[in-house]
């Protein structure tokens, strides 16, 4: 069984990462999900953790492991998806910023990433949002382009996260390519 690593930030699409969990758990995968800090307050571990079957982190030291967790992780993870990322997580994992469990994952796995992000249009029309999606991509990480559509504020563009389908076959094509 292939292992995902499924990071969640804040955005308030995060509730849609209970359907991408189901839709992977259904196929066979073993999902693992990391969120922020702020995403706990968007989409509960204990959904997730019962969507997955496994536990969720959202602590850099977890007090009832040994290990570190961004290190534990990483062990025997075929793919890290990201989704929803905020323009933050995006920034911290293009400068290398380690100072949650969801950025300490991303620099400590040797699997390949997709990215799906979520933010305000005007925040995806950024000119610090798009230079650090090329630098990512750069590097090799697959991104899932935001849809087109109002966003929860009311505001209408590009920057709502793309249909959970859509994300959910991108990481299919790379975990069977």
């Amino acid at each position: 069984m292939k292992k995902i690593l499924l990071g969640i930030s804040s955005s308030i699409a995060a509730y849609k990462a209970c359907d991408l969990t189901r839709l992977f758990v259904k196929a066979g995968y073993s999902v693992h999900c990391v969120l922020t800090e702020n995403a706990v307050h968007l989409v509960t571990p204990l959904t997730l953790e019962t969507l997955s079957g496994n536990p969720v982190y959202t602590e850099t030291f977890a007090r009832e492991r040994r290990a570190m967790g961004h290190i534990e992780l990483k062990d025997d993870a075929a793919l890290m998806v990201v989704a929803p990322a905020t323009a933050n997580i995006l920034g911290k994992f293009a400068n290398g910023i380690a100072d949650d469990l969801l950025s300490t994952t991303f620099l400590s796995v040797l699997c390949p990433v997709v990215i799906a992000p979520a933010m305000n249009p005007n925040m995806w029309q950024h000119r610090a949002v798009q230079e650090n999606m090329a630098k990512l991509k750069s590097w090799g990480v697959r991104f899932v382009e935001p849809a087109e559509g109002a966003v929860a504020c009311g505001d209408f563009g590009y920057g709502k996260l793309a249909e959970v389908e859509t994300i959910y076959r991108a990481a299919v094509d790379v975990l069977e390519g």
